[in-house]
């Protein structure tokens, strides 16, 4: 059973909170949608003590939807196209801002250059394009505690000077570059196009350059400093409906990208993106396209018959677009043109021949480049290896290697080899001089003695190799290594058996 003391500190706890008289904070009279504070002309201002604002249980889902508590409501009619701009600067804390059109149960929040219609810090503002006659709701809500002192201000803006095609900045020289615009001062137009190839910036914020070459020539477009935002896009066309794209790029293209224009003829540069804070500044740059220099490479050795030539390419300046090459391969052959930076070809008779390339860029650039291939094929080979079927140890006798060559006067190399214990120790080695000769062949003539150790196995291998100097390449060097049948090998004759022999 509770005490005395207990009931007597509850009834005080009671009493306390229904004591009439006693002050209790009431939500702000904007607390709710249905009673927003209504801006009715601009420019707006006003502090708010947003402390006691409470959370309604359909307010949007908006902002990210991080800790969203309390919010307030103000709303605005469009009197007149233009850009807004709604700032939350001075207030004692960052809060969630965001903007939507609709009607309460069907509220879409607006797209915009910073976060999407919303700002989560009081240094970044909001900025947008307002259409007469539409009504914009702004929910400003805590950020994860309730809010604060709210200063919120709503003013018209003036677009970048550049914002429309028709005001487009004439790019009078080049080389030409622009930083980064600030793209909360721009906007995107209806009709305006939308460089897909690149990645989607429909209804993104853009601004306009426009340039007239005096003379035709390759342009380069490039975003530096940027890995992907913004993107930057040129279009030849005189109104926005008939626009059409040449290239795009974004800051991935560290190359940047060619496009061929007309002198005389207007282009239209487009620089489309978002000030969000995960997209880094670039700086916009027109430049006239280097030359276009292409190489191609092959072996500077001298290429048997036998053997398939392998070429390769190199371009540069190519600004990261495919270049375009035709063959001709000096024998009479070529290879139809394509993007490929490879070719391969094989040619039917010896002889020096001049390869030449012809490149073309995407922007109509072209360049050349010539590369010498040496075919020639030097195949000696031997024909026959003669050494003895027996022997007796302390006995000399001949071998010989049978060399045959076709082609070329050639001094081949003739290594000749025993066999000891697995594996092969050198005889000796002559070079001789081998005419070519459809018949003919040209005898090594190698002179051995037999030892006791090859009589004590009982036999011994021969195996012979012809080698051509270096840095001449045999084409065939299958035919280029024999080895003999075994030669049986026998004890040296005894003085009694000699004598008898003879």
């Amino acid at each position: 059973m509770p005490s005395a003391r207990s009931l007597a500190v509850a009834a005080a706890v009671l009493t306390g909170v229904l004591v009439p008289g006693v002050a209790h904070a009431a939500p702000p009279s904007n607390d709710d949608f249905a009673t927003p504070t209504v801006i009715s002309a601009l420019p707006y201002s006003v502090a708010q003590d947003t402390t006691e604002a409470t959370k309604a249980a359909d307010d949007p889902f908006a902002c990210r939807g991080a800790g969203l508590t309390g919010s307030v409501w103000f709303t605005y009619t469009a009197t007149e196209n233009g850009l807004l701009r709604l700032k939350t600067e001075g207030s004692d804390r960052d809060l969630h801002v965001t903007t939507f059109t609709g009607e309460r149960g069907d509220l879409k929040q607006l797209w915009n250059p910073q976060w999407d219609g919303c700002t989560t810090s009081r240094s970044v503002p909001i900025t947008f394009p307002a259409t007469t006659g539409t009504t914009y709701h702004f929910m400003v809500s805590g950020n994860g505690t309730p809010g604060g002192a709210l200063q919120l201000a709503l003013d018209r803006i003036a677009p970048a000077a550049n914002d429309d095609f028709a005001d487009a900045q004439p790019v009078t020289a080049l080389p030409f570059s622009a930083p980064q615009p600030d793209f909360t001062l721009a906007s995107a137009e209806p009709d305006e196009p939308a460089a897909t190839s690149c990645w989607g910036n429909q209804g993104l914020p853009s601004v306009w350059y426009a340039y007239t070459p005096a003379q035709t020539q390759s342009l380069v477009l490039k975003m530096d400093g940027s890995n992907s935002s913004p993107l930057a896009a040129v279009y030849e066309g005189t109104s926005l409906p008939d626009l059409r794209l040449l290239a795009c790029v974004d800051g991935s293209h560290y190359t940047g990208k060619a496009v061929g224009v007309t002198g005389g003829r207007t282009y239209f540069v487009q620089v489309t993106g978002s000030n969000s804070s995960y997209s880094p500044s670039a700086t916009l740059r027109l430049t006239e396209a280097l030359p276009l220099r292409t190489s191609v490479y092959s072996s500077t050795e001298e290429r048997p018959l036998y053997e398939t030539i392998g070429f390769s390419l190199q371009h540069n300046n190519a600004y990261s677009a495919p270049v375009t090459t035709s063959w001709d391969f000096g024998d009479g052959t070529t290879a139809s043109p394509s993007t490929e930076t490879s070719q391969q070809h094989k040619y039917a008779a010896d002889g020096e021949y001049t390869v030449t390339v012809n490149s073309t860029s995407a922007d109509g650039r072209t360049s050349s480049d010539t590369t010498v291939v040496k075919i020639k094929t030097h195949d000696v080979g031997i024909t026959r290896f003669t050494v003895p079927t027996s022997a007796r140890a302390g006995e000399q006798k001949t071998i010989t290697v049978q060399v045959a060559n076709t082609r070329y006067l050639e001094k081949p190399t003739v290594t000749l080899y025993r066999s000891v214990n697995g594996s092969w120790a050198q005889v000796g080695r002559l070079s001789i001089e081998v005419p070519a000769h459809p018949t003919r062949k040209v005898g090594f003539p190698f002179a051995y003695t037999f030892t006791p150790e090859d009589a004590a196995i009982g036999k011994v291998s021969f195996r012979a190799v012809a080698e051509l100097p270096w840095p001449t390449r045999d084409a065939r060097e299958q035919d280029n290594e024999v080895i003999a049948i075994a030669t049986t090998v026998r004890p040296a004759a005894t003085s009694a058996a000699a004598a008898l022999t003879n």
